[in-house]
């Protein structure tokens, strides 16, 4: 059973945890990078870049050519939250496949708040991007302590 970690990561704090998951799963990892980089500075990017492609709902490209999904049978997707849910290249990644028949994917958020509806809102758009797959919660903020513990009640490790 094969598992790929796809991250989307803009200030390095997810592709920490995308890392440490890797690290543990022996799982292979693939960026999620939008074509044209977001800015670097913080107000230009939150409150302009990712504003306006939530507000328009913009798929953005993304710069790396997609792995074969077909060989994974578990999909972890790291992110941060933007704007209460998933940043829009992760929504452009998981819409880039026209079938997930029989995977699995595990979302893992990090958020600048503890509220649970950000994950609950990045769920309900991670299924409503994907077809034939059973998207599931992965951790949450400083639930990433129990990594270990979910890691193994899910056959992954």
């Amino acid at each position: 059973m094969q598992t790929l970690i796809a991250y989307f990561s803009w200030s390095g704090h997810t592709v920490k945890i995308a890392k440490k998951i890797a690290a543990e799963t022996d799982a292979d990892l693939f960026r999620i990078e939008r074509q044209v980089p977001y800015s670097q500075d913080y107000e230009t990017c939150a409150y302009k870049e990712a504003k306006e492609e939530i507000d328009q709902k913009v798929r953005p490209e993304i710069k790396t050519p997609l792995p074969d999904i077909q060989k994974y049978d578990n999909i972890i997707v790291a992110f941060p939250i933007w704007w209460y849910t998933s940043p829009l290249p992760v929504w452009k990644f998981l819409e880039s496949y026209p079938d997930w028949k029989g995977k699995k994917i595990y979302l893992f958020a990090n958020s600048y708040t503890d509220d649970y509806t950000y994950m609950e809102n990045a769920l309900k758009d991670a299924r409503s991007s994907v077809k034939n797959a059973k998207v599931e919660a992965g951790l949450f903020n400083q639930e990433i302590e129990k990594l270990d513990e979910w890691l193994i009640e899910r056959h992954l490790k």
